[in-house]
């Protein structure tokens, strides 16, 4: 029997005036779009999709979406509901008071929220929303908005796009709800910043919440290439598509969270679920496609050579030179086989990325039959340099110029290269004040110490600092292509605190003890198991927030 998976995907731009618009939400949402229509199996899966954009995201629609769409999903079936949007506040009427002491409900903002006549979608009537779909199945929800600014600081906002809008100060009339005043008490549990950092307040029916930030936080855009897209989803998207079938709750998480956070700054994504141990689940059931362990090269009537591999399945774009490089080998090549690449017949190098396949140029074969078939394996994959703006004094600016195209030997940078607007920009190198400050493209905070004066030496050392950060960050991007042999969950990591107890929670809190007068500093003990029936090599990386990388966990860096 067939399991189902509705989808309702939900993306807005463009709002109806005084909401300001966005960028990257419908960006977000047609990837979401795509990758699930690309690696969705479809053995023992039906994939139901309804997406609203911009105005087709009315409040009635958003509802209409729940109970006329996600509400089909029955028993073994998964509901999925994605939004990307602006979230936000509105007064919450007199009769909530009691439940309410701030007197505000959080909200989702459709398209015509703000219209005359028109209302958000209150926290409580989302509950409702779920809780009518969770009485039959397994709700799965990812919200890329926040609905609180307090934790905007200086001028980031005026810089960066954020998911977040004004409060809606008019007064609410109770009968514009879609629930009654004898329900609110139950839509409206008692919120703990422990259970509940979101601030997003949903019902006891079974489902899983994904959100961008907490509730003291922003949900910031974030330029890709060029393209606006929400920080939170792209990285989230980023870690599904490089994951070879499907990756847990928790695993999906704690990749996305890390990755977020070592990009940007003040957003911490956050997962709740009313049964912990929903976590450990596959994401959306299991639904997502296991790949064997190789791409298949075919000859396409359309693109020429190509293989069956594309963005849906982490194959990224070339940039300049860089790009995706795959060995060949015959196609009756054992799969065992594969790793042993001195035996490959040839060379294939990534020209151009569609959804569902790349295109190809293949090196090293003289008789090209378009009637053959062959494997390929990943050997190379693309590693562009970082952009980094280059703002403030002239003096300055200049010379670190003139270093970026110098810092490898006499010629150009490997790690970073000068970009002309903060969309492409991942740092910004700012002169001011004699001194130079490395900074994100979004604000002045430095993130390392300044380096004082301009000279040869100071802007070398503040180049040799960028490059530095940027191989952090290539370090903690770092993920295995969806065709790898080994399985996300190949690995398990488990965490013991100080008192031998195993780490439920996503965050471990250390302190310092006093013992015979002295303070003891913190200890905890990590486990590695292997999952698998095989032996693997692992390696266990400590990243800290000063851009340190280190490998001494494990004697020797590493082991089997």
């Amino acid at each position: 029997m067939s399991r189902s998976i509705y989808a309702l995907l939900v993306g807005i731009d463009e709002y109806i005036e005084p909401v300001p618009p966005l960028n990257g939400c419908v960006n977000d949402i047609l990837a979401v779009q795509e990758y699930l229509q690309g690696r969705v199996t479809t053995d023992g899966y039906q994939l139901h999709i309804r997406t609203l954009l911009n105005q087709d995201a009315t409040r009635q629609a958003v509802i209409d979406g729940f109970r006329q769409h996600l509400c089909q999903a029955r028993n073994e079936d998964v509901a999925f509901f994605y939004y990307a949007g602006h979230g936000s506040q509105e007064q919450a009427p007199q009769e909530f008071w009691a439940i309410e002491p701030d007197r505000l409900d959080e909200t989702l903002v459709c398209y015509d929220s703000r219209c005359l006549g028109g209302w958000d979608l209150a926290d409580k009537e989302l509950a409702k929303l779920i809780a009518e779909v969770a009485e039959k199945t397994h709700v799965a929800i990812i919200l890329d908005c926040c609905h609180s600014g307090s934790g905007t600081r200086g001028d980031l906002e005026g810089e960066t796009a954020i998911r977040k809008t004004s409060t809606d100060k008019r007064k609410r009339p109770l009968d514009s709800f879609i629930f009654s005043l004898s329900e609110a008490d139950k839509l409206s549990p008692t919120l703990s910043p422990e259970n509940n950092p979101s601030g997003w307040n949903f019902p006891k029916g079974k489902h899983i919440v994904l959100a961008a930030c907490r509730d003291s936080e922003t949900a910031k855009e974030y330029y890709v290439d060029g393209e606006a897209r929400g920080a939170f989803s792209y990285f989230l998207l980023d870690t599904l598509k490089k994951a070879n079938g499907s990756l847990s709750y928790k695993d999906l998480f704690k990749r996305t969270n890390a990755l977020v956070r070592s990009q940007v700054d003040a957003q911490s994504p956050q997962i709740e679920a009313t049964e912990l141990s929903d976590l450990d689940q596959p994401f959306l059931g299991g639904a997502i496609a296991h790949r064997t362990p190789y791409f298949t090269v075919f000859y396409d009537r359309n693109y020429g050579w190509a293989i069956d591999g594309g963005a849906v399945h982490g194959i990224s774009q070339p940039v300049g030179d860089e790009t995706t490089i795959l060995a060949l080998f015959p196609f009756d090549t054992p799969t065992e086989e594969l790793r042993q690449l001195s035996t490959a017949i040839g060379e294939a190098t990534i020209l151009e990325v569609m959804p569902q396949l790349s295109q190809v140029r293949i090196s090293g074969i003289g008789d090209l039959n378009p009637e053959m078939t062959l494997k390929a394996v990943v050997t190379s994959l693309p590693l562009p340099p970082k952009g980094v703006l280059l703002e403030g004094e002239l003096a300055g600016v200049e010379l670190a110029r003139a270093t970026l195209l110098t810092a490898a030997r006499d010629r150009p940078s490997l790690y970073v290269r000068e970009v002309a607007t903060p969309e492409t920009a991942e740092f910004k190198l700012l002169a001011r004040d004699g001194k130079y400050l490395i900074t994100r493209p979004a604000d002045d905070r430095p993130l390392v110490a300044s380096i004082s004066g301009y000279t040869n030496t100071t802007s070398l050392q503040a180049i040799q600092r960028l490059e530095h950060i940027t191989r952090w960050m290539n370090i903690a991007e770092l993920s295995s292509p969806a065709t790898s042999r080994i399985r996300p969950d190949a690995v398990e990591m488990l965490i013991y605190q100080q008192n031998g107890q195993p780490l439920s929670d996503l965050q471990m809190r250390l302190e310092y003890q006093q013992e015979n007068g002295k303070w003891r500093q913190p200890t905890f003990k990590i486990k590695l198991k292997n999952t698998t029936q095989e032996p693997l090599y692992c390696a266990l990386l400590d990243l800290n927030d000063r851009y340190a990388v280190t490998a001494e966990l494990l004697d020797g860096g590493g082991i089997w």
